[in-house]
């Protein structure tokens, strides 16, 4: 018996336990680790010590091109990878680097980019980032940053409100660098900002006429909708794969997720007067 008790609370103390916010509150995503980031090579909300967010899925990666095509190695690095004062970050580790990094929302989502701190350890004279807002595949936000700090200390880079209400953020080298191409360079970010969209009215009255519950959840999810047209389910895992479909007949929908392995699920609802995500965990 006494085994097991000690067992129970080894099993406890092992598992990782995030407190979440939501978009509203303004959360800061500061990775301090490298928990669950270079085994993907994505860094999620609630990996490496940051903040879960509870409403959304935010993910930042390297990409290879300004598509924002994904590529590989990212991780966190320490002050001492750095050797920039206390600063840490998500980077690319190796010294070809990367054209750029992207930060994301994994089901579409909106959200708010305010600011991320950057740093590049590898350029010894100027050279221009550029950082391009999109909602929807669409372009709506651009503006530039010289990347290069003299002195290798990272910088806050603070974005206007023409980089509210999108659901992707790419920033990239396009001009300088040592390798004179731009192909790729050293970035490594932290500290990234992210608030809620300044939704319209229509878009408070559909997250108000959702309720999904209980949340965990073990094998069902209730979804209550109230005076929604044509409503649909989408399920999505964290990496954007759709896992299911159905569509919500009633006021009240049981939906079995007992098929869904343990984890974080985006449950997006459609319907004519518009749409609202959530974020679920099944335990």
């Amino acid at each position: 018996m006494i085994k097991n008790y000690f067992f129970v609370l080894l099993m406890i103390s092992s598992f990782k336990f995030a407190s979440a916010q939501t978009l509203s509150s303004a959360p800061t995503l500061t990775f301090t680790s490298d928990t669950n980031i270079s085994s993907d090579n994505r860094a999620t909300d609630g990996d490496g010590g940051s903040v879960n967010i509870s409403d959304i899925e935010i993910q930042i990666y390297n990409i290879s091109d300004v598509n924002g095509a994904f590529t590989t190695p990212l991780s966190w690095q320490g002050a001492v990878f750095h050797a920039s004062g206390s600063f840490t970050g998500i980077t690319n580790q190796n010294n070809a680097g990367t054209k750029g990094m992207a930060i994301k929302s994994v089901s579409g989502s909106e959200f708010d980019l305010n600011q991320f701190v950057y740093l590049n350890w590898g350029e010894s004279a100027s050279f221009t980032n550029t950082v391009k807002g999109y909602r929807n595949g669409i372009e709506v936000a651009s503006t530039t940053f010289d990347g290069y700090s003299v002195t290798y200390t990272p910088k806050t880079i603070t974005l206007t409100s023409v980089f509210d209400n999108v659901d992707e953020v790419r920033f990239y080298i396009t001009s300088g660098g040592y390798l004179g191409n731009q192909s790729a360079t050293n970035h490594s970010i932290n500290s990234i900002k992210v608030s809620s969209p300044v939704l319209g009215v229509n878009d408070f009255e559909i997250s108000s006429k959702i309720n999904i519950y209980p949340n965990p959840a073990t094998s069902q999810v209730t979804i209550d909708t109230q005076e929604l047209d044509n409503a649909y389910l989408e399920v999505s895992d964290t990496n954007g794969r759709k896992i299911l479909e159905q569509k919500l007949e009633d006021s009240s929908n049981a939906i079995n997720i007992n098929q869904l392995s343990s984890g974080i699920y985006l449950f997006k609802v459609n319907s004519s007067q518009g749409s609202a995500t959530t974020k679920v965990i099944k335990k």
